[in-house]
């Protein structure tokens, strides 16, 4: 079963990496256009955060769900998408998940894509491999 996991993990990263080409080439013009206009607009006062600093965390994390560890697939992609990141990350706790040096963002996605191909399993096993 976990080479099941991993084989259907490496497909979806495979087709998520192709990218299509067009061949061609770009039209350049040494024509003028119209000039450009700026409207002069109000300043306002904004703050920004030091590069390299973490945002705070967002009062609009949802706890997951207390079913979280025994979650099938089914049940799994009919929740929106917070409430399936708290359930990625409640699984994904105790790091022993293959995606977790790719984030809980990238795990969900794979959880939610390989989810829709075996909706019978549960998101643990999607994730660690194990039952």
């Amino acid at each position: 079963m976990p080479v099941r996991v991993a084989a259907i993990a490496a497909l979806c990263l495979a087709l998520s990496a192709c990218v299509k080409t067009t061949e061609g080439s770009v039209a350049m013009t040494t024509e003028s256009g119209a000039p450009l206009t700026t409207t002069s607009r109000p300043s306002s006062t904004t703050t920004s955060r030091p590069s390299g600093t973490a945002a705070p965390p967002t009062s609009s994390e949802v706890p997951a769900p207390p079913n979280a560890m025994t979650m099938t697939c089914k049940e799994f992609t009919q929740l929106d998408e917070p409430t399936r990141l708290a359930v990625v990350k409640q699984v994904t706790s105790g790091g022993n998940s293959a995606f977790g040096p790719f984030g809980d963002q990238f795990a969900e996605t794979m959880a939610n894509t390989m989810c829709e191909f075996m909706p019978e399993r549960t998101v643990r096993e999607i994730l660690t491999g194990t039952p």
